[in-house]
């Protein structure tokens, strides 16, 4: 059988699902869609095709968003593969609409809902409308949360059938468990986007309640939305440690 992915990201398909590829390449040809990255040549020494597919993770562009749901058809039409496997928003959207209109089997995972999903307005309404088309033909859409899945359900987002599961996994042998760090001085690190989706509203308020001389949090990322003024505000309350960050 032939399978192919559609995803906008190197990291989280080889950190995530790697396990998941060497399984399907077991029985499968197994070609992959994304931008190019450091982690797409251990992908293809799996077994995996590559087809570089850059995109913009971020934002609403039409022309660009369009020019991206024609290089999935145009993907489809040519490889024909019997079963397409997508993850995040775009490829979710324009790969199970691509499917939709191809008649190909695709199996939809919602690992998240994205910023759309939190503030009212016609980014909402656009990608909830985009959404409830492109997976009313999905023979299976996934979610790692029952809230999610709720949220969609709520909005009448549907495919054929859904399917909870817990999360991604994590790899346990690579993965292995170390021992606590010796010494007075306690630091978590948090390394990422600061967004209200991912928490930093709770980071910042736990910082503030508990930071001391022992206690420290230390910030690598770049801000979303207004955060950045928050983040410099915390930092010049002693609460937090914004470390250098070149996105580059």
């Amino acid at each position: 059988m032939k399978i192919l992915i559609l995803t906008n990201f190197d990291v989280g398909l080889y950190q995530f699902r790697k396990e998941l590829i060497e399984q399907l390449l077991k029985d499968n040809t197994v070609t992959i869609s994304l931008p190019y990255g450091e982690l797409v040549e251990p992908l293809k020494e799996l077994g995996c095709k590559f087809v570089d597919t850059p995109f913009e993770r971020r934002g609403i562009n039409p022309i660009k968003d369009i020019g991206l749901f024609r290089r999935y058809i145009s993907l489809i039409k040519t490889g024909k593969p019997d079963l397409v496997i997508t993850y995040t928003i775009k490829p979710n959207i324009y790969g199970a609409l691509a499917c939709r209109l191809k008649n190909i089997s695709c199996a939809v995972n919602i690992t998240g809902l994205g910023t759309a999903f939190q503030h009212q307005g016609f980014m909402r309404k656009a990608v909830t409308m985009m959404y409830r088309t492109a997976l009313k033909k999905a023979n299976v859409v996934f979610f790692e949360n029952e809230e999610n899945r709720q949220i969609f359900e709520n909005y009448h987002i549907r495919g054929k059938q859904t399917k909870l599961v817990s999360g991604s996994g994590v790899n346990l042998k690579r993965h292995t468990m170390e021992p606590y760090p010796e010494g007075d001085t306690t630091i978590f690190l948090y390394v990422g986007r600061m967004m209200r989706e991912k928490g930093t509203d709770e980071l910042l308020a736990a910082a503030k309640a508990i930071h001391d001389e022992k206690t420290q949090f230390w910030l690598l990322g770049y801000p979303d939305e207004d955060y950045a003024e928050k983040l410099q505000e915390a930092e010049k309350e002693g609460c937090i440690k914004l470390l250098p960050f070149d996105p580059d």
